[in-house]
């Protein structure tokens, strides 16, 4: 058998069975107190969110993922799990994350808001490496933000990309053509130069989801919108910088947020932390995961980013 086919099967091979792991469930939860002991479900009195990766309403990951973006939905639904507990007093956001979709990270913001608005239950961000666009976006829904000293936030803003490739294919002798039932149809297209009206339609589009994200600060921080505006044109900060302009609220690392969700959610103590992600019974075993293919398999990777370009309303930058 030549080695191309051989390649090809095995790519075929390990393409099948991450699609089956994403099929079967999803990351590990995990169980700790204060100190990373293992505490019972029992016990639990904070809740953990981990927002890491791309936020998106994508299909979540699987049964032998270690997690992949973001999933709304699954996020929501966790929130929700948190929200019927009991015992839970705070919910915790780990985020790690360059944002995301619009529609996604509003939907997010608004079942956090509402665990505030109808529940008891404190919520406490905890930004890491990069916090920033869609990631802020959930995490002005917090009481109080942490932020490390060094990471990156804010990038407050919507964008929409279109590409025009007309010159490159008259260049290779390329044409095209469109059948469409309304003028707007194609409104995105790479084929052709924007029109006047359709620009206008598209930057409307963008200026409003603007709006809804810089109304959606303000409500769940302490912040006017005369004062968000200058700090809400794309630029983004470093965690010491978002604190001195109100972005977030105090700096320091998980240790440090967990301490603070003690203190605010008066829970006497060591917190007790359940992680509200969805099970994997096989734990931390990954070996045909998503990730694991990836590393094996750079052009697996591209293949899978590829879908992003379908995506034109966007918080990552």
């Amino acid at each position: 058998m030549r080695l191309d086919r051989i390649l090809a099967l095995t790519l075929i091979t390990l393409c099948l069975v991450a699609a089956l792991g994403n099929l079967l469930g999803g990351p590990p939860s995990s169980w700790e107190d204060a100190d990373g002991a293992n505490a019972t479900m029992g016990d639990a009195n904070v809740a953990l969110l981990n927002i890491y990766g791309t936020i998106s309403d994508a299909e979540a990951t699987g049964l032998f993922s270690s997690a992949e973006g973001a999933n709304a939905n699954q996020l929501i639904k966790s929130i929700q799990d948190a929200r019927e507990d009991q015992q839970i007093k705070a919910i915790l956001l780990r985020i790690n994350s360059p944002g995301g979709t619009a529609a996604a990270s509003e939907a997010v913001y608004e079942e956090l808001m509402r665990t505030r608005k109808e529940t008891d239950i404190k919520i406490i961000a905890s930004l890491g490496d990069v916090a920033a666009s869609g990631g802020y976006y959930i995490a002005s829904a917090a009481h109080h933000i942490v932020a490390n000293p060094a990471t990156v936030t804010g990038s407050i803003g919507v964008i929409l990309r279109s590409q025009n490739v007309s010159g490159l294919l008259n260049k290779v002798g390329v044409q095209t053509s469109t059948f469409q039932s309304g003028p707007y149809k194609d409104i995105l297209s790479p084929f052709r130069e924007s029109k006047p009206k359709e620009r206008e339609i598209l930057q409307g589009i963008v200026d409003d989801s603007y709006d809804q994200f810089l109304k959606a600060i303000v409500a769940g921080r302490s912040i006017t919108l005369s004062q968000l505006k200058p700090l809400a044109e794309g630029q983004i900060f470093t965690g010491a910088q978002a604190k001195a302009v109100n972005l977030v609220d105090s700096l320091g690392n998980y240790t440090d947020a967990l301490q603070k969700t003690a203190e605010i959610a008066k829970i006497k103590g060591k917190p007790q932390v359940r992680d509200f992600g969805k099970a994997n019974p096989f734990g931390d075993w990954d070996l045909f995961s998503t990730a694991r293919v990836q590393q094996w398999l750079p052009d697996f990777a591209k293949a899978q980013s590829m879908g992003w370009q379908n995506i034109p309303l966007t918080l990552m930058e």
